[in-house]
């Protein structure tokens, strides 16, 4: 063996400077896997808190690439939260509960519809939708509470971040509890859900909404679109887009991004990034490694 030096198994990988909790949710009824991420470093101010949906996919990715960023000053230093379930959940399980989190109505019709696109058996026959407003209580009054118990957090500066049905999600909180958050990143979101009902949440929202303070960030990969019907994601994200600007609220700083030759799972990392910066309001950092001092 080159080198001649015997090696040292160090056990499971894991993403340096995060600890990871089981929080029991009394509202959802669920115990979810929280992992939290702190950035290096001594800060003697509360700092803004990004929570991330879909942690049992995405947190280990989204944890490092904030550090990255924040590395290059592309973003301030802030604590990354991983909403995700315990690791001896089967994927499938976790599949089924996305569904019962992430959706705010229960649509069966809409649920079964979606099993006939997926692998026999990928959705377990006891699913069940439209649980959106348990895990926002979850979120509001037990995660909140939980992470600032842990860390010291800026209360008054939370980002909520969601992919896929996830960015349904964060589209159903902005138009239901839009206070519960300052800054959205809606990313690729599933606007075709239950006939697109959260179109007409917005409409409702609309209705007696004088404001919308806070910055959102709404994207799509360019290949998302369907040939026809409710999923045509893109057209969907342009016109919910389009509704949000024409209700000219004061203060929401708004944002959409369309990324070339993108699909539904490409498109995640570069959604992230710029959603980030781009609620966050920051440069791109460093354009050239050869620009750092010294």
């Amino acid at each position: 063996m080159a080198g001649g030096g015997a090696f040292e198994a160090l056990g499971p990988a894991t993403v340096r400077g995060a600890e990871s909790f089981l929080l029991p949710s009394r509202h959802v009824g669920q115990a979810f896997h929280i992992d939290i991420a702190t950035p290096p470093g001594k800060h003697d101010k509360s700092l803004p808190v990004i929570t991330v949906l879909d942690g049992s996919f995405g947190f280990g990715m989204a944890a490092q690439m904030v550090g990255l960023l924040q590395s290059g000053r592309a973003l301030p230093p802030a604590i990354v939260v991983g909403v995700g379930y315990p690791s001896a959940q089967d994927r499938k399980d976790v599949g089924a509960f996305r569904f019962r989190e992430f959706c705010p109505t229960p649509a069966p019709q809409w649920l079964e519809s979606v099993r006939g696109t997926v692998p026999p058996g990928e959705l377990p026959a006891d699913v069940k939708p439209g649980g959106a407003a348990a895990f926002l209580s979850f979120l509001n009054d037990e995660l909140k509470p939980f992470v600032a118990s842990q860390r010291n957090v800026d209360p008054t500066d939370q980002t909520l971040v969601g992919m896929s049905l996830g960015g349904l999600f964060a589209l159903y909180t902005l138009f239901s509890k839009p206070e519960s958050f300052q800054r959205y990143c809606a990313l690729s979101p599933s606007i075709w859900w239950d006939d697109r009902t959260i179109l007409s949440q917005e409409a409702e929202f609309a209705k007696t909404a004088k404001d919308l303070p806070v910055n959102l960030f709404l994207s799509i990969g360019a290949l998302e679109e369907a040939e026809h019907g409710s999923a045509r994601m893109v057209s969907n994200l342009y016109q919910l887009d389009a509704a949000l600007r024409s209700r000219k609220y004061p203060s929401l700083r708004q944002a959409m991004e369309v990324f070339p030759n993108e699909g539904h799972i490409t498109v995640f990392p570069a959604s992230f990034t710029r959603g980030l910066r781009t609620v966050f309001g920051t440069a791109p950092g460093y354009e050239s490694w050869a620009k750092l001092p010294g």
